[in-house]
């Protein structure tokens, strides 16, 4: 089940959330990146109107910083949906969402009667508070942002992918004498773990162990292009979705060069990146506090990527649980 995205949630919350994820795929979008850094001047409409409402994702702070400033303006509705009658004691009226143009993000928005006494009021607003607290249930059915239907398989991926994009620039950025400087396809699939069927065993024939790493160069490469759509539709404010988006000229030859230039020169993903980018989306993490100390560089580069694995994700529990055998034969 999706977590409520209202209110100022803790770090360990946020993070079991598909909103998690939505943010982190955007993060890696080296366009999205690039508005940032030019103040939102770009030819794309479509990415200019996410750069609008997300602002810049890049800035100091880390994730709830960013989440607590737009989030909640973002995906959810402007009301809290409260299984309360919306006429509520001594003339109180509760305010559902057809009557809120502006989201009030931690907000119960109730019509008070100017008859009440300031007694009155306060006895019944504390009565209200109190039902809304028990009551008051998530929705986010009007939010400017809605998360896309999607199977658990589709949404695994999403992990998959930002996992494998992290692996990518942690092996681009690699010294030459480090192992991962070597590493390919199969070498990065692998580490992964993307197909635990096709880890090679001792006793395995050549023929065998040659079958393997063909099948998992074949689901890195599924998994690279999943991570490339991924992040296409989540410049353009879908997610999860990989669907085809209509290639927009964005930038000036200008504009191009210099967004080249800083690619090349490490300005927008270097050497740095990676533990970086885990110190913003986990701030909280153990891992990032005391785990790093005296690993090698590829240790401490799985470390980091295999982190982002651990979280929770009550999002991949399926809506309906089935029933036990037993049961069914038992009900017969």
């Amino acid at each position: 089940m999706q977590p409520p995205a209202h209110g100022s949630p803790t770090p360990e919350h946020f993070s079991s959330s598909l909103h998690f994820w939505w943010l982190a795929m955007l993060r890696c979008s080296k366009d999205y990146w690039w508005i940032c850094q030019q103040g939102g001047r770009c030819a794309d409409p479509r990415l200019v109107r996410i750069w609008e409402q997300f602002g810049d994702i890049h800035a100091p702070g880390g994730v709830l910083a960013w989440w607590n400033a737009r989030g909640p303006t973002l995906f959810d509705s402007p009301q809290m949906e409260m299984r309360l009658d919306q006429k509520l004691i001594a003339g109180l009226v509760l305010l559902v969402d057809t009557d809120l143009k502006q989201p009030r993000p931690e907000m119960v928005c109730l019509a008070i009667p100017n008859a009440l006494t300031a007694q009155e009021l306060l006895a019944c607003i504390g009565t209200v508070w109190d039902m809304a607290r028990l009551r008051g249930r998530h929705y986010n059915r009007d939010a400017p942002f809605q998360l896309l239907s999607s199977a658990i398989k589709s949404t695994t991926m999403v992990i998959s992918a930002y996992r494998l994009r992290l692996l990518q620039v942690a092996v681009q950025h690699a010294k030459p004498c480090d192992e991962m400087h070597r590493w390919g396809s199969y070498e990065m699939g692998l580490n992964l773990g993307i197909s635990p069927k096709n880890q090679p065993i001792a006793r395995d024939s050549l023929d065998r162990a040659r079958a393997k790493q063909a099948n998992i160069r074949t689901l890195y490469s599924q998994h690279k292009k999943a991570a490339q759509d991924l992040i296409a539709n989540v410049e353009i404010g879908l997610f999860p979705c990989k669907e085809p988006v209509p290639f927009v000229r964005r930038w000036t030859d200008r504009q191009q060069r210099d967004l080249d230039h800083a690619v090349q020169s490490g300005t927008w993903q270097n050497a740095q990146w990676l533990e970086r980018e885990h110190a913003f989306m986990l701030p909280n993490s153990q891992l990032l506090l005391d785990g790093l100390r005296g690993l090698g560089p590829r240790d401490r580069t799985m470390a980091v990527v295999n982190d982002f694995a651990q979280l929770r994700k009550p999002f991949l529990e399926p809506k309906r649980r089935r029933r036990p055998q037993t049961d069914k034969i038992r009900n017969r």
